[in-house]
């Protein structure tokens, strides 16, 4: 039985090793964040929702605004056209609340395209070379051949 014994030890000394390693893991993973895919997709569905949440929340208040508009002409009331223009009035915030949420989104897009051209390849400006003349000429040669003397 010594060999069985041998081998659960063995076992569980790499259960171990494995459980460190996944817990060392799961902490560079909080560390470095979520990667920007995963940012675009929370930002897209996080705009989809807030898109969904405001326009339902207009169709309401078109509905409170057609019975406090028949409730305010039946009882002819200061206070119940007052509620009424109060309504409307939140209607069209959440209408320009809307336009907003658009214009930012558009923005968002706007700047994620400027930042990466076709093909997710990153645009650098203003680059700066660090070396010397030869180095350059070799470089913009793209050979491994003497530079060329100018003088």
């Amino acid at each position: 039985m010594g060999k069985k014994d041998d081998m659960i030890t063995a076992l569980q000394k790499n259960l171990d090793e494995v459980k460190k390693t996944s817990e060392e893991l799961a902490t560079v993973d909080s560390l470095i964040g979520p990667s920007d895919a995963q940012l675009i997709d929370e930002t897209e569905e996080d705009y989809r929702y807030a898109r969904d949440r405001i326009k339902k929340l207009i169709e309401t208040s078109e509905i409170a605004i057609e019975s406090m508009a028949c409730l305010a002409s039946d009882a002819e009331h200061p206070r119940a056209f007052e509620v009424l223009g109060t309504l409307i009035k939140q209607a069209a915030e959440m209408n320009q609340q809307l336009l907003d949420l658009q214009k930012q989104r558009k923005a968002l897009v706007q700047s994620e395209d400027s930042n990466t051209t076709e093909g997710g390849v990153s645009t650098t400006n203003n680059a700066i070379f660090v070396g010397t003349t030869s180095e350059l000429q070799k470089f913009l040669q793209g050979s491994d051949s003497e530079p060329i003397d100018l003088n």
